[in-house]
């Protein structure tokens, strides 16, 4: 969603600028903190005497009549592991939102998942009348990659129970090629085929290049924010964030597409992504950034040009 804006302590709305941070710190270099006392309630003393309670035990879940859109008081989901289906402890999904009546986007500042993967968003007061959402998981320091996925805006329950989890994908390291000039770009090998070509100087983060990984994922898992496209393929990478000179990739043609055949290059919008010509990219949005061509001994599918800017999840289907 274009330039993400935060709720800050005093419950003020301030613009976000840049790229974003490293998926290991969600909130870092963001003007963000959590609202201290966004809907809380006289007996608020009480509430915060039990940490471990309920954190919408102090909410009012009455509506606000003058709310056109969908009033939501709270947000609870679950986040696993796509391999197995444990749940992800430590986890950090942020609610991204459109709010009513001026479609503001506001991203709040991510809860922690419990032991089992759970957890509950508190939406402050002031933004409770929503348009649209997504949410943004990342695991910190995990071997999972980010997903961001769109959700429906429907009943009327103040507090909105995610029926599907997250289901966080695998991820191993990259084989990474000595630094060297950190401005040349070079062939940097992710598992199962995939190659991206770019410069160290490209990626945020002072470790970023030596973090990097990747992994599949599968077709089934896409569905979230496939918007019903025919999708070949999909993969996603690590760390997550905005590159500085674009990327070119090259696919494995697991579908066995004959050799010449093209396929459109699709990129899923995370926090603050720009196509190469500028065009802003919404959370949970899938955006053709580029196109591929299948290899003349059909092994692999490149890219025309060096054209990804964002280090997310990564889709092609057949043109």
């Amino acid at each position: 969603m274009r330039r993400a804006l935060q709720i800050i302590a005093a419950l003020a709305l301030a613009g976000c600028d840049g790229a974003a941070p490293p998926d290991d710190t969600p909130d870092a270099g963001r003007d963000a903190g959590a609202p201290a006392d966004a809907g809380a309630t006289e007996d608020a003393g009480a509430c915060e005497a039990d940490p471990m309670g309920d954190p919408l035990a102090c909410e009012s879940l009455e509506p606000d009549p003058s709310c056109e859109a969908r009033w939501t008081v709270g947000v609870r989901g679950r986040v696993i592991a796509l391999e197995g289906g444990a749940g992800v402890a430590d986890a950090r999904p942020q609610l991204c939102a459109r709010v009513a009546p001026d479609d503001r986007l506001v991203c709040l500042v991510p809860p922690t998942t419990d032991a089992e993967g759970e957890f509950t968003i508190v939406v402050p007061e002031e933004i409770r009348c929503l348009e649209r959402a997504a949410m943004r998981v990342v695991a910190p320091r995990q071997p999972l990659g980010a997903v961001y996925c769109p959700f429906a805006l429907e009943g009327t329950e103040p507090v909105i129970a995610l029926e599907e989890a997250f289901a966080l994908p695998a991820t191993a390291p990259a084989e990474v090629p000595p630094e060297g000039d950190p401005a040349a770009p070079r062939e940097v090998r992710f598992p199962g085929g995939v190659t991206l070509s770019l410069a160290p100087d490209a990626l945020l983060g002072a470790d970023a290049y030596e973090r990097l990984a990747g992994g599949p994922v599968p077709v089934e898992a896409t569905a979230c924010f496939a918007e019903g496209r025919p999708l070949l393929g999909a993969y996603t990478f690590t760390p997550e964030g905005a590159l500085a000179t674009p990327a070119a990739i090259a696919l494995p043609n697991d579908a066995g597409l004959p050799p010449g055949a093209s396929v459109d290059l699709y990129v899923l919008g995370g926090l603050d992504t720009r196509l190469v010509d500028g065009t802003p990219v919404e959370e949970a949005e899938l955006a053709r950034f580029g196109v591929g061509t299948v290899s003349a001994d059909g092994a692999r599918i490149v890219s025309d040009e060096a054209s990804l800017p964002y280090l997310s999840t990564v889709a092609w289907q057949a043109r």
